[in-house]
């Protein structure tokens, strides 16, 4: 009778497993690249079905210094790959005191998506469809990916990688309370009493003494130059030919969407592009990868315990935009 007891209590909870993963193979630490002698990993969520499908790649925040996947794979990750998209969402190079990480950083993702494409065969992801997004330092990344695209300054820096020679162009860009003019974050975060330097250790210096590097890592400044106010002087850009997905909080502190978000949003428009920008009403930042898919609607109801922890009594930040997002991805992806 014990032995029956234990066997029919394993059974059961292999079938809960089951059922919490149904749809959905994990692949975890899948090593995308090693680049000066870091392994590069990422978090593969993949459809059960063997058929070809879309994919994004997600970038995590923390400043450029900070942060991991693995958030990802509580929320959209799992959530997506269940509705039929691939998600990998990679780690990348962090930035220490005394090492900056531009551009490797964005050396990183490329070859993640080099890695996506390169082995989309085999991980059953139609190649001309693949986009990218994350949470703010991950978004920011993001936006330049899809600025950047198959610029040649970015193009071949690692090539004994497995998938060098691979496009890095993207279908859409999904940049969530992102970073898009260094400078001007700049400003902001040396008037805080608490100033985190995020951008001083990832760029390696202020503005005055790198005013190259703060220009070519703001997606701001791309788009700008793309604007067709500008005539025949308006300088053509890959990332001005896709469709955008963004979204960032209403009372966000740690990146201000005035100076920001919305200032991105309506360079975009300037240059020709089709947006999609939802707002989220009464939260701030942090939320993207850590806030539940519940199904609830409605305004936010949640309280930010600590940064990147929220209690909710009601919808999520996520379920404000998920309808969206999903339509979104839907029709242009």
């Amino acid at each position: 009778m014990k032995r029956f007891l234990l066997v029919t209590l394993f059974l059961a909870f292999a079938a809960g497993t089951a059922r919490g993963q149904a749809g959905v193979q994990t692949k975890a630490n899948v090593e995308y690249a090693v680049h000066d002698g870091v392994s590069l990993l990422g978090d593969l969520y993949l459809p059960s079905s063997g058929a070809s499908h879309p994919a994004m790649i997600f970038m995590h925040g923390g400043g450029f210094s900070r942060g991991s996947k693995a958030g990802y794979g509580n929320t959209w990750g799992p959530y997506l790959a269940e509705r039929g998209y691939v998600v990998f969402a990679i780690d990348y190079r962090l930035s220490k005191p005394n090492q900056t990480t531009w551009p490797q950083a964005l050396l990183d993702c490329k070859a993640a998506l080099q890695y996506l494409r390169g082995s989309a065969a085999t991980l059953g992801v139609d190649p001309d469809r693949i986009g990218v997004g994350g949470d703010s330092a991950g978004a920011s990344l993001a936006a330049l990916m899809a600025v950047t695209q198959d610029m040649p300054q970015f193009a071949n820096r690692y090539p004994m990688d497995a998938f060098a020679g691979v496009s890095t162009k993207v279908k859409v860009a999904m940049p969530i309370y992102a970073v898009y003019d260094m400078t001007a974050q700049y400003k902001y975060e040396s008037g805080l009493a608490n100033n985190p330097k995020n951008l001083e250790q990832f760029i390696g210096g202020t503005p005055g003494q790198k005013a190259g590097e703060y220009f070519e890592t703001s997606a701001l400044n791309y788009i700008r130059e793309a604007s067709t106010s500008l005539g025949s002087v308006a300088m053509p850009n890959a990332g001005a030919k896709i469709p955008w997905f963004m979204a960032w909080g209403m009372a966000d502190p740690v990146v201000p969407p005035a100076g920001q978000s919305v200032a991105f949003a309506q360079a975009l428009r300037d240059a020709g592009v089709t947006v999609t920008a939802v707002p989220v009403p009464k939260i701030d930042h942090f939320w993207f990868p850590v806030t539940s898919l519940t199904g609830k609607k409605g305004d936010p109801e949640c309280e930010e315990i600590t940064p990147a922890k929220f209690s909710c009594s009601g919808p999520t930040p996520n379920d404000y935009v998920v309808s969206q997002l999903l339509d979104f991805l839907a029709h242009n992806l």
